[in-house]
């Protein structure tokens, strides 16, 4: 079943796209945002259709130690984040994709989401001699 193209899930679409916001919003902060740019929409309706636009394919949702944070990029990639200043780094690399596509032949698996975050300390808050 086709979904339809709502204004409220266009004005997320929309507002995730933009750089300043292709942060890896979490759900309040994606929330704060879509809110303030169209005060008529409600929570409920925010939440809703992030949820949907998730199990539409169209952001990713990804799971980390501190809750879900969301994704504009639902090309398959890994994350980084610092565990001190909180940084998001998104990976893209060809072992990356090697991994996938040996899963897939050695288990006759299609991968379509994949979660990977891996957590370290990242060369600014390195540099400032204050890793832990």
């Amino acid at each position: 079943m086709e979904t339809r193209n709502t204004k409220q899930k266009e004005l997320i679409l929309k507002e995730m796209s933009k750089d300043e916001n292709m942060i890896h919003p979490n759900i309040q902060c994606l929330t704060n945002i879509i809110m303030n740019t169209d005060s008529s929409i409600g929570q409920a309706t925010i939440y809703r259709n992030i949820n949907k636009l998730v199990s539409d394919g169209k952001i990713s949702k990804i799971s980390t130690d501190s809750g879900y944070l969301y994704d504009i990029n639902t090309k398959l990639h890994g994350h980084f984040i610092c565990e001190k200043c909180g940084h998001i780094i998104d990976l893209y690399d060809n072992k990356y994709q090697e991994l996938i596509d040996d899963i897939e032949n050695k288990y006759h698996f299609k991968v379509k989401n994949s979660n990977n975050v891996f957590y370290g300390i990242c060369d600014s808050c390195q540099d400032s001699n204050n890793i832990y």
